[in-house]
């Protein structure tokens, strides 16, 4: 018996364990889902006529969800955010112009943002305006909101 218990002492590996069930996995980022978002809600857009506003805050919310910027109901929002609108003449053509208040969930301005895009062409500064023009702006704005 004693021949056969150091035979088996032979046996016993010293290589590491291999992974095992319980092991932990490395988080993976799945789609759509965020571990640190910011939440916000467009409280007010002003300044535009309502296409250009309704086409804005279209492109605004598409382009801050693609950044992992939740729009959710302002009593739900970390962030609440007015922004403003202007379209003016300019040589050449207009001048899209936003402006973006940024508060906190207690109503007091944590940050104020802003710029502008040309349009190129003739005609009332807001007939100038299309649809990629504010999409461009509303990405601008996003890319502001998203590093902020």
């Amino acid at each position: 018996m004693g021949w056969a218990a150091l035979g088996l002492s032979g046996c016993q590996s010293t290589a590491p364990a291999p992974e095992t069930a319980l092991a932990p996995a490395p988080i993976v980022q799945r789609e759509g889902v965020s571990l640190a978002y910011a939440t916000l809600a467009l409280v007010s857009l002003d300044g535009a006529p309502q296409a250009a506003s309704d086409d804005f805050r279209q492109a605004l919310a598409k382009r801050l969800a693609a950044r992992e910027v939740a729009s959710v109901a302002p009593e739900k929002a970390r962030y609440l955010l007015r922004v403003y609108l202007a379209a003016s003449p300019a040589e050449g053509g207009a001048e899209l112009d936003y402006v973006a208040d940024l508060f906190d969930a207690q109503r007091v301005r944590v940050g104020r943002l802003s710029d502008g895009l040309g349009l190129k062409g003739g005609g009332d500064a807001w007939s100038l305006a299309s649809s990629a023009a504010l999409d461009a702006a509303a990405s601008q704005c996003a890319d502001e909101i998203a590093a902020f």
